[in-house]
């Protein structure tokens, strides 16, 4: 545990970091072209170090405290900082559940929450800065026809990969994944839960989690459903 002050923008912010592995004694953030690219989409808030190694995300509280103070205080306040259910420890627990089902995921370098009532933004996830990485959406927009579905083909064979483990991811879109220089798919804003614990709701819940917008139509949707369903399955 590492108690760190801040400077985001040069307007500080301390944190309690949980988990730290590699954090500098002293961290400066700031916001640059390449976190607004983030932004754009996504509710959360990012930041770079000033090497640009770290990436710092960022979760404001869902309530404002002066319009809804009671759920602001339990859930914000109480909740989300004293019962430590913040956002950032869940991605970071979720992170690691990705990574032992075999799939890469940035470098995490910890979690941190503000105690300080009058610090909205009191969840902090502080990841490796994947530099070199494109959004997934990104490539599979640049694809030609072939090409989109050898990453579909890939993409599936990673999301069965977490079935397999025992989890389905909440939010399955592109975006969610990173391609990195050697075109490896890397996971990054992890929402899992767990498969339904009876066998014959695992195949429903996977398929559920598999959605047209998300996808980039009903076509690759329904691609995504009988590759699936092939590997699914498949004789273990």
């Amino acid at each position: 545990m590492k108690l760190l002050d801040i400077p985001f923008d040069d307007r500080r912010r301390r944190y309690l970091v949980f988990q730290p592995d590699g954090l500098p004694d002293r961290l400066s953030l700031a916001s640059t072209t390449t976190t607004a690219a983030f932004e754009a989409v996504g509710s959360s808030h990012f930041f770079l170090s000033a090497d640009r190694q770290i990436l710092a995300k960022v979760v404001p509280d869902k309530f404002l405290k002066r319009e809804a103070p009671l759920k602001w205080l339990l859930r914000d306040y109480l909740e989300k900082r004293w019962l430590a259910q913040s956002d950032a420890r869940k991605e970071f627990l979720n992170l690691r559940i990705l990574r032992r089902a075999g799939l890469r995921t940035p470098h995490c370098h910890g979690w941190g929450i503000s105690l300080n009532p009058g610090n909205r933004n009191a969840s902090l996830l502080l990841m490796e800065h994947m530099q070199a990485a494109r959004p997934g959406g990104e490539v599979f927009d640049a694809l030609d026809e072939d090409g989109r579905q050898a990453f579909l083909e890939r993409f599936c064979r990673e999301v069965m990969q977490l079935a397999r483990a025992g989890y389905v991811h909440r939010d399955l879109h592109y975006n969610n994944l990173l391609i990195d220089q050697h075109e490896n798919i890397v996971w990054i804003d992890a929402h899992l839960r767990r498969l339904p614990t009876k066998g014959a709701d695992q195949w429903p819940a996977l398929k559920k989690s598999l959605t047209v917008n998300k996808l980039r139509g009903e076509a690759y949707r329904a691609e995504a459903e009988d590759q699936l369903n092939a590997l699914w399955h498949q004789p273990q």
